[in-house]
């Protein structure tokens, strides 16, 4: 039986990509801030999974995002992204806000929901 040059790398990307799947990502989530608000105002993750909070301000002024339980407090200049991880362990829903002066009293507010 004569082996096709072929095969070997076939199987080789198919090992890997099976491998893959047996991982579990972390939750990526995009935040846009534009116009006094969130761009989701709710965001539901799993309890005990990474989560990957990336904020984007998409103003041309500065805001904030706060999220107390998890110590995440950061400001970010008109037009700046930033990206925080963390593991939520407990179920519940947790909120955040702008702490920008102002900001929160004019409704940029939302809530992280951690499922069991």
């Amino acid at each position: 039986m004569k082996v096709r040059p072929y095969l070997f790398p076939l199987l080789l990307i198919l090992v890997c990509l099976l491998a893959a799947c047996g991982r579990v990502a972390p939750n990526q989530v995009t935040i846009a801030m534009k116009e006094m608000a969130f761009g989701q105002s709710e965001i539901t993750v799993k309890a005990g999974q990474p989560v990957t909070l990336r904020l984007v301000n998409r103003d041309g002024y500065a805001h904030a995002f706060d999220m107390d339980e998890f110590n995440i407090h950061t400001s970010l200049a008109a037009n700046e992204t930033a990206e925080f991880s963390f593991t939520p362990e407990k179920p519940g829903r947790y909120p955040f806000y702008c702490s920008s002066p102002g900001h929160e009293m004019a409704g940029m507010v939302g809530a992280l929901i951690v499922e069991p």
